[in-house]
């Protein structure tokens, strides 16, 4: 017997607090859970260090969440990327992307009892973590 989940996400992305003039819109319809049991929501907003800064990268603790169903980095930097690295779930092997000034990751194969780790480019880079879980 196969194991299926649908995820859909529906979100909105601004500076303004009332939403105004979005910068990002998330899309298709209305957010509807994979599972009814998903009841752990985590975000942060970080700075990402330089490799050659002490220490040479920002690490986010996300062993808080029991499961990772959804995992979202947003680089809020306008010129330089950032670097995630991360554990694969299931997988036993780390995974590292670059994301571009303004860019997003998302993945939902991800292992929230290891860290993920941060490594701005040319300068540090604000950055905004979105985990949901179980």
């Amino acid at each position: 017997m196969a194991d299926f989940a649908k995820l859909s996400m529906k979100g909105l992305y601004s500076k303004s607090s009332d939403y105004s003039d979005p910068v990002t819109t998330f899309r298709p319809s209305a957010y509807e859970p994979a599972t009814a049991n998903v009841d752990e929501y985590f975000h942060v907003e970080v700075l990402a260090n330089l490799s050659g800064d002490s220490p040479g990268h920002t690490t986010i603790d996300t062993s808080i969440v029991g499961a990772c169903s959804l995992l979202v980095i947003k680089n809020n930097d306008t010129t330089n990327y950032v670097t995630a690295t991360f554990d694969c779930a299931g997988m036993g092997s780390t995974a590292s992307v670059r994301i571009h000034a303004g860019g997003f990751f998302v993945t939902t194969d991800f292992t929230t009892a290891e860290e993920l780790k941060l490594v701005a480019n040319t300068g540090r880079c604000e950055c905004e973590i979105f985990i949901v879980g179980t």
